[in-house]
């Protein structure tokens, strides 16, 4: 395994230079003036200190060995960190990085999102495909989501077991959101995450179970108040357009005011109001549902003492020696029958 130091840095510019006679001046300068490294696929198992590169910018530093992100600390002009395809674990020591703008740590081992706090210029985290057991999901701590809340623009946490969205409400400048293969089932608590997310232009769902349910990508779009609002936008690489959006949303809102109308009936009044029939015959078929009188087919009810008991709908019929006589009109009554 390789160290990155900066005898290290120093043979790969040396190496990328078109002329290889160099003063001794000019050679003794030279890292302090380099403002990208190119140490990708090197072999590397650990940084050690090269802050003479103190103007650095944008750092590869992918398909190595590292397992601790360290030594960074005087890269605070540095705008791009590309460190996926490690073997890191946690996000530490990135906290001096007060420009980062983008940073890479996919296909690691990492299970929290953390340790990012002061990064309050960082746009873009690609945190996907965490190589985690089955059981373990990547999460978001409080403290870096209050941070990223109100900077992040492109999050990419796809492939991490995730079974929730709720670490990212309230993101206030989210454009893209990709959260593709995760665990996701809850279309509920995904449609009040996407409400928070005032400036969400694309969303990636794909692979989650959420997906499959009846009317998914309707209820997803209506609860936004961005997707296709003002540019173009996709759910699921399909694009969605301004008109569709508006009707969905006025659908919505029409069917919650509907379910939230209250029946202006009693519960006796509710079961036969819509029942044309006379006030003496409702009133029976009313006593017969809500009182006990010989159970035959029973149902769960609660009395008026509070108690728990078996109610039910007792076998009734008319009979032709009992009518009642209104305008000329027989009135047929009901007859209960009762059965030992």
């Amino acid at each position: 395994m390789v160290e990155l130091t900066v005898k290290l840095i120093k043979r790969k510019y040396m190496q990328h230079q078109s002329h290889k006679s160099f003063l001794k001046d000019a050679e003794k300068n030279c890292l302090t003036k380099i403002t990208h490294l190119f140490m990708n696929e090197q072999f590397i198992c650990e940084i050690n200190n090269f802050s003479i590169c103190r103007n650095l910018k944008v750092i590869y530093l992918q398909r190595n060995f590292i397992k601790k992100i360290k030594n960074l600390n005087f890269a605070t002009n540095l705008t791009h960190l590309y460190l996926q395809h490690n073997d890191i674990t946690k996000i530490q020591n990135l906290n001096c990085l007060i420009n980062l703008k983008k940073l890479y740590l996919g296909y690691n081992r990492i299970a929290v999102i953390e340790g990012l706090e002061n990064l309050s210029n960082l746009s873009d985290l690609h945190i996907e495909k965490q190589k985690l057991p089955l059981d373990e999901r990547l999460v978001i701590d409080p403290k870096t989501a209050n941070t990223l809340s109100v900077c992040l623009v492109y999050l990419n946490v796809s492939d991490n077991h995730m079974v929730s969205l709720n670490g990212i409400n309230n993101f206030k400048k989210l454009v893209t959101l990709e959260a593709q293969y995760n665990l996701i089932d809850n279309l509920e608590e995904l449609n009040t995450t996407v409400d928070t997310l005032d400036a969400l232009e694309n969303l990636f769902l794909e692979g989650n179970p959420v997906t499959k349910i009846y009317r998914y990508r309707e209820n997803v779009i209506a609860s936004s108040h961005s997707l296709s609002k003002l540019f173009i936008s996709y759910l699921d690489q399909k694009l969605v357009t301004k008109n569709s959006r508006d009707f969905l949303k006025k659908f919505k809102y029409e069917r919650l005011n509907q379910s939230k109308k209250k029946s202006p009936f009693t519960l006796s009044e509710d079961i036969t109001h819509t029942l044309n029939l006379p006030p003496a015959f409702r009133r029976s078929i009313t006593r017969a549902m809500l009182h006990n009188i010989n159970p035959k087919f029973s149902f769960s009810d609660i009395s008026m003492i509070g108690d728990s008991q078996s109610q039910i709908f007792p076998p009734w019929k008319s009979t032709l020696s009992v009518k009642g006589l209104k305008n000329n009109r027989v009135l047929p009554r009901p007859f209960w029958k009762h059965k030992m």
